[in-house]
């Protein structure tokens, strides 16, 4: 794995990241990637000691191995208490942000509803915008909702961490391709600046340096 800070990690699998904060108590997992990333991540996260798992939101590309990680690290498992009627994600309904999105939007309908991951309860149900320490880890739960219902980013230090809030194009930032809800999805674009992170770390592409988020949301 990456070291991006004295006790962050980084790991992308192909198009998709995952990332871990080190705490004195134990370690936290955020998102648990797709189907295909389970014995990489069984590997590389034997090496941690994962105590609580994190998710951004529950697509998933971001929770499919929540139940099997949880069980075998004996981790809890937290998200947002909005997010809890998307576990099942043959619920979730999405619209395109851009009419060019409208296809990769269906895909991703046909994708919910014909991939069926383990289900998980959640041990840790999460409120947005409130400061939360977990294995001697102080962070603050911010509310980024839109792609889903209950998105959430998790700020440490100056590192944000927000999911499918926000995609890396190669010029700008962008909401996601679809979300549950476009408008607030733009809100949560835009709330971001009021944190003023150093980075901005994301679900499937590359982190976000806070100069080049700026300068895209003045464009908006």
């Amino acid at each position: 794995m990456k070291k991006i800070d004295e006790n962050i990690y980084y790991k992308r699998i192909r198009y998709f990241n995952i990332y871990i904060i080190k705490g004195p108590n134990g370690d936290i997992l955020i998102d648990t990637g797709f189907k295909f990333m389970k014995h990489r991540l069984k590997k590389i996260l034997d090496k941690f000691n994962i105590k609580l798992i994190i998710l951004t939101h529950v697509h998933i590309d971001h929770s499919w191995n929540t139940s099997y990680l949880s069980k075998r690290y004996k981790a809890k498992v937290a998200i947002s208490k909005k997010d809890l009627n998307n576990i099942d994600n043959s619920n979730i309904n999405s619209y395109p942000s851009k009419k060019r999105y409208k296809l990769w939007t269906k895909i991703m309908h046909f994708g919910m509803k014909h991939f069926k991951q383990e289900q998980f309860v959640p041990d840790i149900l999460l409120v947005g915008d409130k400061e939360y320490t977990f294995n001697g880890i102080k962070l603050k739960i911010v509310d980024l909702k839109g792609h889903t219902t209950g998105s959430i980013g998790i700020l440490y230090k100056n590192y944000l961490f927000a999911g499918d809030a926000l995609v890396n194009r190669k010029k700008h930032v962008e909401i996601a391709y679809q979300n549950q809800d476009n408008d607030e999805a733009l809100k949560s674009m835009l709330k971001i600046k009021e944190i003023h992170p150093k980075i901005i770390f994301i679900g499937h592409d590359r982190p976000i340096k806070y100069d080049k988020y700026l300068k895209s949301i003045k464009k908006q």
